[in-house]
Formats: structure tokens, C-alpha cells, sequence
């Protein structure tokens, strides 16, 4: 009796140790688990916000388009899967796509192949309004920004009254005489819609002991953006000494705001006697 009374005393101990031990390490499961973002949803507006779990602070707004006459579900979900290209009804494709629930998804405007190149263009045209037939479609830049930041488990809460922050510039229009086309956010490194940079005529070669304005020596150009937009986004890295001969190389950056597309270009000045 005093045998058996030991090891059901034993027996407890140890259950209790153990839930000791398992207890702390389910709160801080629980703690690892809990989102950054919550991602929100107007089918009304056609807008999506990211927000900060925790500032409340809007980290990024996007145009979408949800379905048509509402077919985008209700309600509050939790993305389930990621994908890097999705197969979508209507024998197309989409990129960088998030389920939020059955069917329905996060991803880019359709594709009518498996081809960076073959957006429906469009449908490209209509973000911004109801289009879908239930997904979220998003530029590519949005689809991939979500699918690169908020991880599966995500809170997705979707309503027509919340309202919701409106992107600095309003859903860029392509061309639709083709029936296909490039997303023109594209980070593909072969589209065509990154900014140019390249040097005013007459500015590569410096007169020695001359004013050298790095800035103002190159044009910027962009297929959506202004010059005056693109300017503000430019930078330069490198030093050039105009009071020495001999080439220097410098380093120019400029950020599309629509696109955000960054191009990347050294240019080479050659410093020389008149």
C-alpha cells in the first residue's frame, strides 16, 4: 500500500513538473505566433491596408480589385498558403499569391500563361474597381510585398464600412492594344518600365578647373512618372576632382514612386584640359 502510495505521489510530481515545464513553453509558442500585420479590406472601395499589429499604423495601402457585386468573401481569416504562381480560374495565372481562405486569394492581375509578360492588360486597367471573380487581385509589387512580409497565419479582415488609407498615386494605366502585356511593377530585371538614366549631351567630358554639378549632368526617365518625380528619388555616390585629369566613375540610383522599380547605372566623366 505505502509502495503504491509513493508512486502515485512520484507519478504526480512529475505530471506537474511537466506541465510546468510545458505551460511557459506554450505561452511563448503562442507569443512567436501572433502576427505583425493585420491586413484589411474594403470590397466597396477596392482598397487594401496593411496595418501594424501593434502602432496601429497603416504600413502600406494598395488599390485592389475584389469581385464583381461582391463576390469577394466576408469576414475575418487567416492566410493559409503562399505560392509563387497560382493557377486561378478562367485558365489563367496569377503571381505571388496568398490563399486568405478556400478559394479565394491574394495574388497579381491574371496572366494568360505562366510568363511575366502576359498580364491581361485589361484587367490591368480596372484595379482600383470590382473585377475579380472573388480573389484580391494586386499589382505585382503589392501581391509580392505581402507575400514576402506577412507570413502565414496573417489576420485578414474583410468588410465594405472600415475605412481605409488611399495610396499616394492613383492605379497606373497601360496600354491595351496588345491583349497582353508586363505588369509595369514587375522587379523582373527585363521589364521595360524601369526608369532610364543617362547623360545629358555634352556633359561627359568635364574642362578641367570647371563647376562639376553631378545632379544635374544626367536626365531621368521613366514611362509613368515625370521627370520632376524621378528627380526627386535621385542619388548619386562617388566624387569627381575637376581639378585633376583622368576619368572618374560615378554611381547614380533613381526610384520610379509609381512603379517602385530602382534602376542602377555608373557613368564614367572624363576630367580634361580644354
Amino acid at each position: 500500500m505505502k509502495k503504491k502510495k509513493k508512486y502515485f505521489m512520484f507519478s504526480l510530481l512529475f505530471l506537474v513538473l511537466a506541465l510546468g515545464l510545458l505551460l511557459p513553453h506554450s505561452v511563448q509558442a503562442a507569443k512567436k505566433n501572433t502576427t505583425k500585420y493585420t491586413i484589411y479590406v474594403n470590397r466597396k472601395t477596392n482598397l487594401v491596408n496593411v496595418v501594424d499589429a501593434k502602432s496601429k499604423k497603416v504600413v502600406r495601402a494598395m488599390y485592389c480589385s475584389t469581385g464583381k457585386n461582391y463576390r469577394t468573401i466576408k469576414g475575418t481569416y487567416y492566410t493559409k498558403a503562399k505560392y509563387r504562381w497560382r493557377y486561378l480560374k478562367g485558365n489563367v495565372y496569377g503571381q505571388y499569391a496568398t490563399r486568405i481562405n478556400g478559394s479565394y486569394l491574394f495574388h497579381s492581375v491574371p496572366y494568360y500563361k505562366k510568363n511575366v509578360k502576359t498580364v491581361e492588360t485589361v484587367e490591368y486597367n480596372k484595379l482600383g474597381s470590382q473585377a475579380s471573380l472573388g480573389c484580391v487581385r494586386l499589382t505585382v509589387a503589392d501581391a509580392k510585398w505581402i507575400y514576402d512580409n506577412c507570413r502565414i497565419g496573417t489576420k485578414v479582415v474583410i468588410n465594405d464600412k472600415k475605412q481605409l488609407e488611399k495610396p499616394l498615386y492613383l492605379p497606373i494605366k497601360i496600354s491595351t492594344e496588345n491583349k497582353s502585356g508586363w505588369d509595369p511593377t514587375d522587379p523582373d530585371k527585363r521589364n521595360p518600365y524601369y526608369p532610364n538614366i543617362s547623360v545629358k549631351s555634352d556633359n561627359a567630358v568635364i574642362p578641367l578647373g570647371s563647376d562639376f554639378e553631378p545632379l544635374s549632368c544626367v536626365e531621368v526617365s521613366s514611362p509613368v512618372s515625370t521627370e520632376e518625380e524621378l528627380q526627386e528619388t535621385l542619388t548619386v555616390k562617388g566624387k569627381v576632382n575637376t581639378m585633376k585629369s583622368g576619368k572618374y566613375t560615378l554611381t547614380y540610383s533613381v526610384k520610379d514612386p509609381r512603379t517602385e522599380l530602382t534602376t542602377i547605372k555608373k557613368i564614367t566623366f572624363t576630367v580634361s584640359a580644354p
